[in-house]
């Protein structure tokens, strides 16, 4: 749960971070990818010794590393505190006149620009690179030994109830994170500073280190109760003397064989001759790849695509979405628990989810929303820029940073007051403050601080029904797509393959994916900010092109995932998916069910003078 809840508060916290330290989406994407670099290089090898040893206690080795990866995330904060959007935006007198000054037609002179905070921005995005691949290594050793401890501690025709239970608490893990992730940014960046611009304006800076030092500590706790779980549990133990009984033989521990190097590698040869498991893994990695990009951006894109504040996007994500998600994993694990399907209805199901999340994200596609109406000229290479004829007399310096303003009338939003061609300022008697005599605008009209506000609450409520249908859907196919996945292989290879998919999954998602998402994201930016000469995080996307750029992939990937699950639902036909005991338990109780109607049927028919 804990592991989650870090990495939603880290999605989170994205948008924030580009704006505190000047980083793209490309870089971000880097920082994301960055945890899996190691965890390639020691996933198969930490899971190959870990499975002959004390799962539990790797498992707690591994979260140590997590604890570590949130108190470094902490380390730009304690270094450059609030930086230069402290002291940009502080409500000092002195600074209130500066941007007064700075930002008006005619009364611009050169700021300096703070190319120091700029190189802590570049210092602070490598922070943010080592913490990641810190966290990585340590959560890998998790999702291998600590799903494999699990299955082998449970019965197996209750395998996917308790995977399902593990699964519903990580989703309220990620629920936790999104959650924080919201509290936090309601806060400004230092709490002492009160901005003249609310949670809404792009200039707004929340307090994103506000949540690492509380998921440290709640990840410290659960790394300590983890150390003291038995190799074995006390039931798993029981119910192998058990079968040694019913077999007529006395139970003799399982002999652990020394881990060797050939043994490793016949290992491995034997999961990549496993059809079901390759169809199954390849599957998983193209649907993966196209799910990941989405969730790593997702609070992300609805800020800029619905004009939502960090805030709202991460409420939206964490509660409704996650609970949606949460709700099919139940289903599922009662459907499962309760009528025992067979593999190859299981795998039916997930073509069906698959086919419907394909639908959904095409559905996507044309939700839509108004766009900012930005004003800038068009040069002669098909450029942009800010520099208009109208703007022309009031030498604006480049240093100047982004305040939009907007002008009500015709919904016009300016880069700066001086973009806007202002020449005076003042404040109404609601505190609001209200530019006057701008040459770039149509009329005389008032033109307030901040972008114009759009209405983009239908488009987002419609967004947000898609996507909880497309979250349960694919909720209910989670279940049997992991029994499949523990089920098709030895017990002795459950977290060799289990780590085998990890890697695949590393290798061709989780490093290239957020890459590629992030630098197709950056490729919709239509207005960069530049600190010192360089280019920083991006103000303004093309709101259709960023639709397409992240969501047509995605539709790709998935249809590609579909076709591999065919191959899972053609090779499951003859797969045992429990226990032959208990599935002779099943028919018992239900040919007994059937007697037991049969003879009140009978015994009606007598009572009412039937034969």
């Amino acid at each position: 749960m804990s592991h989650l809840a870090i990495a939603s508060y880290f999605r989170g916290t994205i948008s924030t971070l580009e704006k505190e330290f000047q980083i793209p989406s490309s870089f971000i994407g880097l920082i994301g990818s960055a945890g899996d670099v190691g965890l390639i290089l020691t996933t198969l090898s930490v899971t190959y010794l870990g499975k002959r040893s004390h799962k539990t206690r790797w498992v707690a080795y591994g979260t140590y590393l997590v604890v570590l990866g949130c108190f470094i995330r902490l380390i730009p904060y304690w270094l450059y505190g609030g930086g230069q959007s402290t002291i940009d935006y502080s409500k000092s007198e002195l600074t209130t006149q500066k941007n007064n000054i700075t930002h008006l037609c005619g009364k611009s002179f050169k700021e300096p620009e703070n190319c120091e905070d700029a190189s802590s921005g570049s210092v602070s995005a490598y922070i943010f690179l080592i913490a990641s691949f810190v966290h990585g290594f340590g959560c890998s050793i998790y999702y291998t030994l600590g799903m494999a401890y699990l299955d082998d501690n449970a019965k197996k025709s209750k395998g996917a109830v308790m995977i399902v239970l593990s699964l519903v608490l990580t989703m309220f893990g990620s629920t936790i994170g999104f959650l924080l992730a919201s509290f936090s940014l309601k806060f400004y960046i230092d709490p002492g500073v009160t901005p003249d611009f609310g949670t809404t304006d792009p200039r707004w800076i929340g307090a994103w280190w506000l949540g690492w030092g509380p998921l440290g500590v709640m990840t410290l706790v659960f790394a300590i109760m983890m150390s003291m779980f038995p190799r074995t549990l006390p039931r798993a133990m029981q119910r192998k003397v058990k079968a040694a009984v019913a077999a007529g033989r006395s139970y003799v521990p399982e002999e652990i064989p020394k881990p060797s190097l050939e043994d490793f590698w016949k290992t491995m040869k034997r999961l990549f001759k496993n059809k079901i498991l390759m169809c199954n893994n390849l599957s998983t990695t193209f649907i993966i790849f196209g799910y990941d990009g989405q969730m790593l951006f997702l609070p992300k894109y609805m800020e800029t695509q619905f004009n939502i504040s960090a805030t709202a996007s991460n409420l939206a994500t964490g509660s409704i979405g996650l609970l949606c998600t949460a709700a099919g994993l139940l289903v599922s694990a009662f459907f499962i628990f309760k009528f025992k399907p067979r593999a190859r209805y299981l795998a039916a199901w997930n073509v069906f989810t698959e086919m419907m999340d394909v639908v959904g994200f095409l559905s996507i596609l044309m939700i839509s929303c108004e766009s900012l109406n930005f004003q800038w000229s068009t040069l002669p290479d098909g450029g942009k820029t800010i520099d208009m004829p109208c703007n022309s007399n009031c030498a604006c310096d480049s240093s100047i940073k982004y305040s939009p303003v907007c002008h009500l009338s015709s919904r016009e939003t300016f880069f700066s007051p001086c973009h806007a061609g202002c020449q005076d300022s003042f404040f109404s008697q609601n505190g609001t403050k209200v530019f006057s005599d701008c040459s770039c605008t149509a009329d005389n009209g008032p033109v307030l601080d901040g972008p114009c506000p759009l209405d983009c609450r239908s488009a987002f409520i419609i967004f947000i029904v898609v996507q909880c249908v497309q979250r349960f859907l694919g909720a209910t196919g989670r279940a049997g797509n992991c029994l499949i996945q523990f089920r098709c292989v030895d017990v002795a290879d459950k977290a060799v393959a289990f780590a085998l998919l990890e890697v695949l999954l590393c290798v061709f998602v989780f490093i290239p994916g957020p890459i590629l998402y992030g630098h197709l994201i950056d490729m919709t930016c239509t207005l960069w900010g530049m600190t010192c000469g360089k280019t920083g995080n991006c103000w303004i996307y093309d709101a259709e092109k960023l639709r397409y750029y992240v969501y047509m992939p995605i539709f790709g990937c998935l249809f590609i995932g579909t076709l591999w699950d065919i191959g899972v639902w053609y090779f499951v036909k003859d797969l045992q998916m429990y226990d032959d005991d208990e599935l002779t338990k099943d028919l018992e109780l239900k040919d007994s069910k059937a007697r037991d109607k049969k003879s009140r049927f009978k015994a009606l028919a007598i009572a009412f003078g039937g034969n």
